[in-house]
């Protein structure tokens, strides 16, 4: 069974009913909390490659 909510402007006005947040906003979160998750796992990547090298030296 498919449902089909129509036009954009019917989709942003349901979400908006239901206290979602714009499509539109949605993009803008995602690409931000996409450069946060980037940052964390370089940081996460660096300090493994650390504690492993030092765990080989002992």
């Amino acid at each position: 069974m498919e449902v089909s909510l129509g036009r954009p402007v019917k989709v942003n006005n349901f979400l908006t009913t239901l206290n979602i947040t714009l499509i539109a906003n949605l993009k803008t979160m995602e690409a931000r909390a996409g450069e946060a998750i980037k940052k964390i796992s370089t940081a996460s990547s660096n300090k493994a490659a650390i504690d492993d090298y030092e765990k080989e030296m002992e």
